[in-house]
């Protein structure tokens, strides 16, 4: 596995539906074959999944989604226009099982994860790649 630390993907993509499938499949196109590359993606897609149901933006607001390598880890970064106010939590299953799991995945997948505001509403998560 490669050890070099640095930025593997940037994107600039619209808020909507279409996001997270985008970012999966950038994200596939920068694997170097590591298995664990799939949870990377699975993270990459829940966060940007929260943030287009979450963060308030239209369609014409822009996502920000950055994966660099740290060592034998990938940070992960999306920052959204942060226009609800609202913070990142885990919820829990709504009443039928479908949603509210996004970051009760992300916790069991990261290492560690956070989030800060300051130019819009920035979500991260470290995610091992071994």
């Amino acid at each position: 596995m490669a050890q070099e630390t640095g930025l593997l993907l940037e994107l600039k993509l619209a808020c909507n539906e279409h996001a997270p499938a985008t970012v999966r499949e950038a994200l596939a196109g920068v694997s170097e074959g590591e298995p664990a590359f799939g949870d990377a993606m699975l993270v990459a897609s829940e966060l940007v999944t929260n943030a287009v149901r979450h963060s308030g933006g239209a369609g014409d607001d822009r996502l920000e989604v950055l994966a660099a390598r740290r060592g034998e880890d990938l940070i992960i970064s999306v920052t959204d226009p942060g226009a609800s106010g609202h913070t990142a939590r885990s919820r829990g299953p709504t009443k039928d099982g479908f949603e509210g799991l996004g970051l009760l995945i992300v916790q069991q997948l990261a290492t560690e994860w956070g989030e800060e505001r300051g130019d819009g509403y920035r979500v991260w998560a470290r995610v091992p790649l071994f």
